[in-house]
């Protein structure tokens, strides 16, 4: 994977919650536009609108979308 983004989010650990640093889950565009959480219209979208060798978070595909759907 290239450069991967960390979020940081927090697990419960007794009473308390720690926070933790997470890594951002890349996928490619075949697993995403195979992905059940995209409707049709919005695979059609990725389809055009992602590069094949490259690996996105769903929060850059969900901005792509929207950019997208905007130019049209």
């Amino acid at each position: 994977m290239a450069d991967s983004k960390k979020t940081e989010t927090e697990i419960p650990v007794g009473k308390m919650k720690v926070p933790i640093k997470v890594e951002d889950v890349k996928f490619t565009k075949q697993a995403l536009i195979s992905s059940p959480k995209f409707s049709v219209i919005e695979r059609d979208i990725l389809k055009l609108a992602l590069d094949d060798d490259k690996e996105y978070t769903i929060a850059e595909v969900q901005k792509a979308v929207e950019k997208f759907k905007e130019g049209y």
